[in-house]
């Protein structure tokens, strides 16, 4: 079908213009419109609709009429960024109300499909537009306060991506840079709070198809599985490849793109594609990109397993990657994780903070993106590995590491990052979780619980789970400047373990 391009100026409420494109398919149009979507863009120094032409551009030659927008302060269009903020939800109205005004579409077939910056844009048109028929949100926070400073931790994402000094902002950069070097953290949190979609779960109300990549760096899909729990519409949830930096496959992708068409044209254009009589959630497991389908996350077939914390060192050796540095980093020897709570005392571990260059700390690192922290701060690892496991694995859900620690300071962090260990030595990530206090009672006990980031992955038989705790990893979050020393007991009065939500195969 040969399509048309037309290019638009859209004025908003307080008099700013917004740059967007239509794609039309050439001839008459169905007698109550065409079916229509409306693509917002990404987040970004080069964030604009064109990014959104291709897949514009497709969706037209299949029917559809389809319009591509560039966000406030961003492209061609007028006025300054907000960050997701009140402004840029009276725009996206503006818009939609443009959209069906302006245009031959049917008045009840519009959909807002977005991925990012534009996925939090498909989860506002939702809770807040009553005519659009449907929306798919891709690879978005729906807890902005945690994206900021998740679990007592400065996000890298937020304040090196979200908060980019290439971006034309109203303010909001300089504001939460300078919050996070004074310590009001919950300034922060308390700004950016409330255009959460977490927050406007019960206002969705029509019918929305999330999808989400279990690796995105900055994004998390936990707080995505607990919105989706909570939304009564008429729902589909993704979890598997793409997101931000995350881990894809050519056949994730296609699962994706297979999905996503046929979930449009379901509430669109009335086809049966089935979609609706499948389980509610779709996931890709890990190594293999295997598809999966169950009604719950995690699936109620799962158990919990725990293993323990302990002293002692595993009975089979556990090789070192040679593509690693990680004999480096561990100064202590590796130790074990049994299926048995000790049940003596036991020598604890420590996680110690220790600069190596007092002049270089959180400012130098909001300034630089975290380039100097390797050369200022060290890093110190300890490491838990399991007995080989005497058969295939599934993990799917969110492992729960439970330390018992004791500090010396206030301030502390502590990241945890659960490994697949194969018999040669290659290691790779399966999930990983973070912690941070400034408010921790130095030479008293504190028990902590680290949720790790919900993942589905297929653990091969000999292979070993491997548990690195340390106290810090700038993929993830800033670290604590700090000197300090934490300790991590494993011993029968004071237990440390990971739970981790398990099916064993056949």
């Amino acid at each position: 079908m040969s399509i048309t391009q037309t290019e638009h100026w859209i004025t908003m409420n307080d008099g700013v213009r917004l740059d967007a494109s239509t794609f039309t398919p050439d001839g008459d149009p169905p007698k109550n419109g065409w079916p229509a979507i409306l693509f917002a863009h990404g987040h970004g120094d080069a964030g604009n609709k064109t990014s959104y032409f291709a897949r514009a551009q497709q969706y037209a030659e299949q029917g559809y009429l389809t319009i591509s927008f560039s966000v406030r302060g961003q492209g061609n269009s007028e006025g300054l960024v907000f960050h997701m903020g009140p402004r840029e939800l009276f725009d996206l109205q503006d818009v939609i109300s443009w959209t069906l005004r302006e245009h031959p579409i049917h008045p009840n077939k519009l959909a807002v499909v977005g991925s990012s910056q534009g996925g939090w844009h498909a989860y506002m048109a939702a809770a807040h537009h009553p005519q659009v028929a449907t929306v798919v949100a891709e690879n978005i926070f729906t807890q902005y306060d945690e994206f900021a400073v998740h679990n007592g931790c400065l996000a890298k994402w937020f304040f090196t991506r979200t908060m980019r000094r290439r971006i034309l902002t109203a303010g909001l950069q300089d504001m939460a840079r300078q919050w996070a070097l004074d310590g009001d953290w919950f300034r922060i949190q308390e700004w950016v709070k409330p255009t959460s979609p977490m927050l406007f779960a019960n206002r969705i109300k029509c019918p929305i198809f999330i999808v989400h990549g279990w690796h995105d760096i900055g994004m998390p899909p936990n707080e995505v599985v607990t919105l989706f729990d909570k939304i009564t519409a008429p729902k589909k949830l993704h979890l598997g490849g793409g997101g931000h930096d995350g881990l894809d496959s050519a056949s994730a992708q296609s699962v994706r793109k297979d999905l996503t068409d046929r979930w449009l044209d379901h509430w669109l254009k009335d086809k049966n594609t089935g979609l609706m009589d499948e389980p509610a959630i779709t996931y890709a497991q890990r190594p293999g990109w295997d598809h999966i389908a169950v009604s719950a996350m995690p699936p109620a077939d799962f158990k919990t397993k725990t293993l323990y914390l302990s002293a002692q060192t595993p009975e089979q050796d556990v090789p070192e990657d040679p593509n690693t540095t990680f004999a480096i980093l561990r100064p202590q020897p590796i130790r074990s994780l049994t299926n048995t709570e000790p049940n003596k005392p036991s020598t604890h571990s420590n996680i110690t903070n220790r600069p190596l260059n007092p002049n270089y700390g959180l400012k130098d690192a909001l300034n630089d993106d975290m380039a100097g922290v390797p050369g200022a701060l060290a890093k110190e690892t300890i490491s838990f590995a399991s007995a080989p496991l005497a058969s295939p694995t599934e993990i799917v859900g969110s492992p729960v590491a439970k330390l018992f620690v004791m500090p010396n300071r206030p301030q502390i962090q502590v990241i945890v990052d659960l490994y697949d260990a194969s018999p040669n030595g290659k290691r790779t990530l399966i999930t990983r979780g973070q912690f941070g206090t400034r408010t921790a009672q130095p030479g008293q006990h504190l028990t902590i619980n680290i949720e790790m980031r919900t993942i589905g992955y297929l653990v091969a038989t000999d292979h070993h789970l491997l548990l690195d705790i340390s106290n810090y990893d700038t993929t993830y979050a800033f670290p604590y400047f700090e000197p300090s020393v934490t300790r991590v007991y494993h011993d029968n009065q004071f237990a440390s373990a990971i739970e981790i939500p398990i099916k064993e195969m056949k």
